[in-house]
């Protein structure tokens, strides 16, 4: 709702960010959420990894760039590759299934979107100095950091993890 107003002012700098993820498992992160799921669809999306971006967020609004940029890791990554590294990672034990964007269909709330956005804008506009990886290493990297940091706060995992962090 607020893309097409903002469009109209010069001034605006416009950041389309698609499935944020964060290192510590917070209740708003993609990861977290999915989690929770039973069942997910083993689809590609584009997705943003916070830690990643976020510091270009900064660098592109200290350039003075404005205008509407897909705010995304390049590539894509299914929900499955997400949970696979989820399970490398942080909980071994943990299970899932795939349904069909049918058998999704039965039991949300509201359509979903599954689709890659174009970073091409973003990385030829891209400050110097700013390294965003391909999401797959992007990924990788993501949960390396949230392994150190939820073992750090919680203890050993996956026996540690919070009650909020797990399947109900």
């Amino acid at each position: 709702y607020m893309e097409p107003m903002l469009k109209e002012f010069p001034n605006c700098l416009i950041l389309r960010v698609r499935m944020p993820i964060s290192d510590d498992l917070s209740h708003r992160s993609f990861v977290t959420k999915i989690v929770k799921y039973e069942k997910v669809v083993n689809i590609p999306n584009s997705m943003t990894i916070l830690t990643e971006m976020l510091p270009l967020s900064l660098a592109m609004a200290k350039k003075g760039l404005t205008g509407v940029y897909n705010f995304t890791n390049p590539g894509v990554i299914s929900h499955n590759e997400v949970l696979d590294l989820y399970i490398k990672y942080i909980d071994p034990t943990y299970t899932y299934k795939n349904f069909t964007l049918e058998e999704q269909a039965k039991v949300i709330k509201a359509p979903r979107s599954n689709n890659e956005l174009d970073t091409t804008k973003l990385f030829r506009d891209m400050p110097e100095g700013i390294v965003i990886n391909e999401i797959h290493k992007a990924y990788e990297l993501c949960f390396q950091r949230m392994k150190e940091n939820l073992t750090k706060e919680y203890g050993p995992l996956p026996d540690s993890l919070p009650a909020e962090l797990r399947r109900v």
